[in-house]
């Protein structure tokens, strides 16, 4: 069913087709297409390309931008690109007070003939887009809000999972990937920079759809489908990282977090991954600043178990080895040496010291834990050990518990 604010702009853009015998398409400001007229034998490769696939080809996009029609508002005349599979056509942006709500379209080489009849029908087409954008705004408001309920988990989370696929905004059979930023990053940038990278100029290939919420606060975005799932998350990962900073240059770094492939059911522990894999990479510097679930490693495991006991236990011994962030401690030694896999000549190259004075190192670990680096379950337990206590020495835990507070009160 066509919205009532879409049908609207579908009847002006009908009627002056009808009028001039021309077809006539409407986009948005981001280049998404609205509507389009019936066509009258003047239709290109591109009209033809945008009505099936509804989003303009990036580099088309940058074409047509290369002449100022987002700045203009004056009508332009647009040379036609073979290469491109455009003809020359009329662009004519659409205002409300100076500000850019779209462009009206004409397929002719001298469709500055119809400028006074296309004017009278862009100042109609201005106050009905102006009505459509408040339209979407409500309704992206009320998809916010659902998606958020979908991953807050607890009892609405159902529901919400209900009326996403109702809405036909999720299919149930999809597979989901969620996104998250660290808790610096605000959640309205996060949007804003999703809907900058699927829009105008967004991507080349399928048109994507991901829902962006603000579960907790903390910037989030739903990314589902049957195919490339993953690879979408990942490209969208990197584009919040690129564009927050883009529009933050004064920010001290952006991380993200972008969970492993699960299902709809799934969306709340999928939110937990990724906020976990988001908080990691700031936290421990050997992580990306994009950072995937699977990327975290040995600590998504031991943060699950810090969620699972409160008080988890790291061997006394391990304590007696000093801070591991320190690059002189025995704990850092040990970590690298192990993290190397008992690479000798490895770990001496990124402690930067004599491999002499790793084996004297090593001989002190040993003595202070009693564990044997020859045995592997002794050296099992001491490597696990240490990442347990990094863990502990960062802000994780009290993220954790900040995150079952909230999944509680949901």
């Amino acid at each position: 069913m066509i919205p009532p604010y879409t049908d609207a702009i579908q009847q002006l853009v009908d009627s002056l087709a009808a009028r001039i015998r021309h077809s006539v398409a409407v986009d948005d400001q981001r280049g998404s297409l609205i509507v389009s007229s019936r066509h009258y034998g003047d239709e290109d490769r591109l009209r033809i390309d945008v009505v099936l696939s509804r989003h303009l080809p990036a580099r088309v996009a940058e074409y047509l931008d290369s002449f100022g029609i987002s700045t203009s508002d004056k009508p332009l005349s647009i040379p036609g690109s073979p290469t491109l599979g455009l003809e020359s056509r009329r662009c004519y942006p659409i205002r409300d007070h100076g500000r850019l709500l779209g462009y009206l379209w004409l397929i002719d080489e001298g469709a500055e003939r119809f400028d006074e009849v296309v004017g009278a029908c862009v100042v109609r087409l201005s106050a009905r887009i102006r009505e459509r954008m408040l339209q979407v705004a409500e309704e992206e408001r009320r998809r916010r809000t659902l998606v958020a309920d979908l991953l807050r988990g607890g009892e609405d989370s159902a529901r919400a999972a209900k009326d996403l696929v109702d809405q036909g905004l999720v299919d149930a059979r999809d597979e989901i990937v969620v996104i998250a930023t660290d808790a610096t990053t605000d959640p309205e940038t996060v949007a804003a920079v999703i809907t900058e990278s699927t829009g105008r100029a967004g991507h080349d290939g399928p048109a994507i759809s991901p829902l962006t919420a603000a579960p907790g606060d903390r910037g989030a975005v739903l990314v589902t489908g049957r195919t490339q799932v993953e690879r979408t998350a990942a490209r969208l990962a990197e584009a919040i990282r690129k564009g927050v900073r883009r529009r933050d240059a004064g920010g001290d770094g952006v991380f993200v977090g972008v969970s492993n492939t699960g299902s709809l059911g799934q969306a709340p522990d999928l939110l937990r991954q990724a906020v976990l894999a988001a908080f990691a990479a700031a936290e421990f510097p050997e992580l990306a600043p994009v950072s995937s679930w699977r990327d975290t490693g040995v600590y998504g495991p031991l943060m699950l178990a810090a969620v699972a006991s409160p008080e988890p236990v790291v061997p006394p011994r391990i304590a007696d080895l000093g801070t591991g962030g320190r690059a002189d401690s025995l704990a850092h030694t040990a970590e690298v040496f192990l993290d190397a896999a008992g690479d000798t000549a490895t770990a001496s190259a990124r402690l930067m010291i004599h491999r002499t004075t790793l084996y004297y190192r090593l001989a002190r670990i040993e003595n202070k834990t009693g564990w044997n680096l020859k045995n592997g379950r002794d050296r099992l337990t001491l490597h696990l050990g240490l990442k347990m206590q990094r863990l502990l020495d960062s802000g994780i835990p009290a993220l954790l518990r900040g995150e079952e507070q909230r999944r509680g009160g949901s």
